[in-house]
Parts: C-alpha cells; structure tokens; sequence
C-alpha cells in the first residue's frame, strides 16, 4: 500500500493536484469573468461579446522570402482556441500565393487546421468557427455526472462528452477522410489503455473521417471523454507531444520551409522562471508548477531543434503565453470572443516573418514572377509504424 503510495510517478501526480489547485484559486481572484464563460456554456448560451465573422482585410499580395520550388509545411502546438491563430497565418499564406504541402496539428489547433487541410479558404474557416456558439462543441455530460456517485465514478473520465463537436464538424465536411484531404494533415492522440501516442492522419488512419479525427484530436482528458476507436479510448495527445513534428519529418516528404506556431508555452519553448523559489512562502508548490510540465516541453525542445536541422525554420508566437496560462486555456475554448483579435495577429506575424527582407541563405531574392501556389507532393510517401 505504502509504495503504491509513494511511486515516484505518482509523486508527480501529487505535484500535478497541487499547482492546479493554487493556479485554479489565483485565476479565480484574478479573472472573476472565467466563471461567466464557463456557466455560459454549461447553459449553451450564445458567447457574451461582438463576433466579427471576417476578421481579416481585404487580401494583400506580398513578397515573400520563399523561393520558387520550395515546399512549406504547417506546424502548431494545442493552445485551445488561441490557435485561432492558426487561421491568420493561413491568410497571410494565401495573400503570398502559397499552400502548405502539409499541416501537423495539436489538440486546439485541429479545430482550424483540419478544414483549412481539407480545402476550404482562411476566411471561411474563419466565418465558420467564429460563428460557432457553445451548443455546438460543449455538451456537458449530464447524464454520468449525475451517475457519478452511483457508478462509483466506473467509465468516467471528462465532464465534457464531445460528441457534438464532432457533429458539428460533421455538418460542415460530411464524411469526408483523412485520406481524401487535399493537403495531408496530422494530429496526436494518446491511447489510455497502452499509454502511448499515435498519430491520425492520410499516412496512418486513412479510413477515419476528419470530423471524428477533430474529436479525438481535442479530447483532453478529465475535461472531454475519451473517444472509442479500433478497440482503444483516445484523448488529446497533446498532454505528451505539444509540437509533433514526426508528420513532417517522418510520415510525409520534409519540406524545404516550416511556418511554427507556437501557441502553448513561453517564446522558444523557454520555460516558466522559476528563480527565487526557494524564498517564496509554499517553495513546494513552485517547484510542483516546473515538474508539471519538464517533460513535455523539453520535447517541444528536441522536436523544435529536429525541425529546425531538416528544415529552414520559421517560427511566429503570436498570441501571449499568460493568454492560455492557466484558466486562461480553458476560457479560450469556452467562449470564441477573442478568436478573431487570435487571428488578425496570426496573419500579421506571419506576414512579417514571411515579408521578403532578405533573401534566404544561398537563395535569390523572390520576385512577384515567383509567387505560386504550393501543392502537395505527389507520389507514395514514407509511412511508419507510430506508437511501438
């Protein structure tokens, strides 16, 4: 009993109850509106605020410092709804004339990338997910929370069910799969049973449609239920791999250039400062916020520095780390009011990073005879077994 107790990974655990209690109890002073948002959805009641359903201007072409013949990939970590983001960036690809050979996503980011993956236009993804209301992807499991103290809490692992966020993207692509995309795109998702991530996408899940794939993509565990697929229950596997880059490097043709987004931690991955924490009142709790996450963003890390060896990398943050730090994720994906500000600064960040300064090392200068639709490489590409 004592060393089940005592397990060095349950330690971690411990850690985990403890920095989301104090960060729960310090968001709850600091933003009072959290409990708004969260009962607005709760009731499925439009989100509070103006929408703005076409966020961007109209289309500026621009000269980028990607040179002819050069394929661009995606990539975005999960950020909840602040990879709205995403989406700008998307515009600011298309007003250059470019497409993205492929997208590697990550639990909130495959809210928008899958449809732009699927064919359709930054802005109307743009007027689709801002037009979303809380009915459409927050259905509240009633039913087993009710049970809950009945069933001894038997099959319970998220008090939010999913399924009409699956719906809803049904409506919007059909059957469409993972193997019809026109642009290849991938996520994580981590399998409870054998603790280990897969990655969904053409290469891997062909036959699976993207509107489950963005269910399962999302489903964060103790917040959203754990999806049913192949005989295993899925969730969000963002919890251990926040930047994938596997779909690029591995799965896929690597291309030439990658636009990053980085929606989820601090600017280059740098974790949270720590310094002096041995001088605060509670040190433990302190030290229980940096073991919470070691793991995860020393991957982001490596993969960010694997990328960046296979690939000219271009990186863009552009929605602030203490914008998701904390209550803030979950309001983010509560309430779509501040998507659209997400996506205007993604398109400026990514046009800024993108704007023809200076020519890329040992490439001439683009010229507007270089600009040019990227298309998918063709052909049979590298497929590996995942999650062995």
């Amino acid at each position: 009993m004592l060393g089940t107790i005592l397990d060095v990974f349950r330690l971690r655990q411990y850690f985990d109850v403890l920095t989301r209690a104090r960060e729960f109890s310090l968001g709850l002073r600091q933003d009072a509106g959290f409990l708004a948002d969260a009962a607005w959805a709760a009731l499925r009641l439009p989100s509070t605020g103006a929408q703005h359903h076409q966020p961007f201007p109209s289309a500026a072409p621009y000269v980028t410092n990607i040179a002819e013949g050069q394929r661009i990939a995606l990539a975005a970590t999960g950020g909840s709804g602040a990879m709205a983001s995403l989406v700008g960036a998307a515009r600011a690809l298309e007003e250059a004339g470019l497409r993205p050979s492929v997208y590697s996503l990550c639990s909130g980011s495959a809210l928008f990338g899958f449809p732009l993956a699927a064919g359709m236009s930054a802005d109307e993804v743009a007027a689709f997910t801002l037009g979303l209301l809380p009915r459409d992807y927050v259905d509240l499991d009633w039913g087993r929370l009710l049970r809950l103290a009945l069933d001894a809490g038997r099959g319970f692992a998220g008090i939010i069910a999913g399924d009409v966020i699956e719906q809803t993207y049904r409506r919007l692509l059909g059957d469409l799969t993972l193997g019809e995309l026109p642009v290849p795109a991938y996520a994580p998702i981590w399998n409870i049973e054998q603790n280990r991530i897969e990655f969904i996408g053409p290469g891997t899940h062909p036959e699976l449609t993207v509107a489950r794939a963005v269910h399962m993509a999302i489903a964060l565990p103790l917040f959203i239920q754990p999806v049913e697929f192949d005989g295993f229950h899925w969730c969000d596997g963002g919890i251990v791999d926040i930047f994938p880059v596997r779909p690029l490097l591995d799965i896929e043709q690597p291309c030439e250039v990658t636009l990053a987004i980085n929606g989820f931690y601090p600017p280059g991955f740098a974790g949270e400062d720590a310094t002096g924490w041995e001088y605060r009142r509670a040190s433990i709790l302190y030290v229980a916020s940096q073991v919470r996450t070691c793991q995860q963003i020393e991957l982001a890390r490596e993969n960010l520095a694997r990328l960046r060896a296979a690939s000219r990398l271009i990186m863009i943050e552009p929605v602030s780390y203490q914008t998701v730090r904390g209550l803030g994720f979950y309001r983010q994906f509560l309430s779509t009011r501040d998507w659209a500000g997400f996506m205007r600064a993604g398109r400026v960040q990514a046009r800024g990073a993108l704007t023809a300064t200076e020519a890329a090392p040992d490439q001439p200068a683009p010229t507007e005879a270089s600009w040019r639709r990227v298309r998918p490489a063709t052909g049979t590409l590298p497929v590996v077994q995942l999650g062995r």
